[in-house]
């Protein structure tokens, strides 16, 4: 005979995996809020305990997020990106299942500001081309990157199609290819601006990355500052002692 527990166990775990076949199958979609506990709980014959052990085994997995006083909602799916490896975003989410897109919202030849200065090995105010993108993952905004690259080696930036190609393909096609980089992230909260164009709310949870990367003999090709959405991206990396 199965025990008490055993039974409860099963259940709960029947529970988790009926919501997470839901997700899957599009009946509960990204974003869409959860039947309160009590109400799953007469639906589904089991008790709030049992309910709410699914429910959290699966917001330990990030498939779905709980808003306090407000409820628990579905997740949208996460670009999990590799950042041991040098991958292109439209790579990496189509690796994924995702479809990506890229709008250019800005270029333009502007002086470098200090920080992108010392990063890119310039003199303050030494023309720069900045681009500025929007990516997207099956229409939903995903980050902002502003890419600043040496307007003495890619002048002709400014004409390239950016929104099929990577910068990184544009800057192979002057002989620099892309061979490693250096980074930091950390997090803030979305200022007005960034919340408008990533469509979250202001002070929204951010992932901010600064990237400068490098060629192959060392010269820096170009530096990065991203924003990342954090409910739709997150980054792995792989520790070794």
């Amino acid at each position: 005979m199965t025990s008490t527990s055993a039974e409860g166990a099963a259940l709960y775990a029947q529970i988790r995996e009926t919501i997470r076949e839901e997700i899957a199958s599009g009946v509960l979609k990204p974003g869409e809020k959860l039947l309160p506990e009590e109400e799953l709980a007469v639906l589904l014959g089991a008790s709030r305990m049992t309910i709410r052990r699914g429910i959290l085994d699966l917001i330990d997995e990030g498939v779905l997020y709980r808003r306090r006083g407000v409820g628990t909602f579905v997740a949208h799916r996460h670009i999990e990106r590799d950042h041991n490896r040098l991958v292109s975003y439209f790579d990496a989410a189509l690796a994924e299942g995702f479809e990506p897109k890229m709008e250019v919202l800005s270029r333009e030849v502007i002086g470098a500001k200090l920080m992108v200065a010392r990063a890119l090995g310039l003199r303050e105010n030494e023309p720069i081309i900045w681009v500025r993108t929007l990516r997207l993952a099956d229409g939903e905004p995903l980050s902002v990157h502003d890419e600043h690259v040496p307007y003495r080696l890619f002048p002709d930036l400014l004409e390239a199609d950016l929104s099929t190609r990577q910068l990184w393909e544009c800057l192979s096609d002057h002989g620099f290819s892309v061979k490693r980089a250096v980074q930091r992230v950390e997090a803030r909260l979305a200022e007005e601006e960034m919340a408008q164009l990533l469509g979250v709310e202001e002070g929204a949870p951010i992932l901010y990355k600064l990237r400068t990367v490098y060629s192959e003999d060392g010269t820096p090709l170009e530096f990065a500052i991203c924003h990342n959405r954090g409910d739709r991206y997150s980054s792995t990396n792989t520790l070794t002692r």
